[in-house]
């Protein structure tokens, strides 16, 4: 009787372990390497020699404007590398040496540049997943990147904004508005009054 027990109880578990297998392949290294994030934001990726992180894009929440774009190009490789991204109809190459960094990310005190990179005809709003192609040699891969927005507060400081070249100035509208253009530009000095050239003649 105790052996029937122990066949009875050693296929019941045998059809535990079956299902919960196969649930294990649908998580398998090969279906789910195509998109990774990082234990914060963005995206990762791996082509060639080189490792993309943080791979991201930040606009205003209300989905209008510009986004800018930021990532993290780490060469492992023995030589430097040329890296081409691709996102939006906007192309970004940078040349990372062999074992080095490169940032992008003007805000932070480890950023390779000072310069935002801006993504002027992004057809994104904020959650949406943008298609980035990464070129290295003649290796190239898509990633989904993220586009996120300054609803988190912590990326206020990211969103673009105009150029103050763009903006017209209060000074400038009223400077523009206070002088009349049909008047021609000569002495301002205006003439005598009738009475005073008497009183002098």
């Amino acid at each position: 009787m105790k052996r029937h027990n122990r066949a009875a109880l050693a296929v019941a578990a045998l059809a535990l372990v079956i299902p919960v297998s196969g649930c294990a392949s649908l998580l398998s290294p090969h279906q789910t390497a195509d998109y990774h994030y990082n234990a914060g934001d963005g995206a990762w990726g791996t082509v060639g020699d080189v490792e993309v992180r943080g791979l991201m894009m930040i606009m205003d929440k209300s989905g209008d404007g510009p986004a800018q774009l930021f990532f993290t190009l780490i060469n492992k490789g023995d030589s430097s590398a040329s890296v081409t991204i691709d996102v939006a109809g906007e192309t970004v190459s940078e040349t990372v040496d062999a074992g080095k960094t490169f940032v992008q990310d003007p805000e932070s005190q480890a950023s390779s540049t000072e310069k935002p990179i801006e993504l002027k005809n992004l057809d994104a709003k904020p959650g949406d997943l943008i298609d980035v192609t990464v070129s290295v040699g003649g290796e190239e891969k898509t990633i989904e990147a993220q586009v996120l927005s300054d609803a988190l507060p912590y990326y206020e400081n990211y969103v673009p904004t105009e150029s103050p070249s763009e903006v017209p100035s209060d000074d400038a509208t009223s400077t523009e508005q206070a002088a009349d253009p049909t008047e021609p530009a000569g002495d301002s000095t205006e003439p005598a009054d009738d009475s005073t050239a008497a009183a002098e003649g």
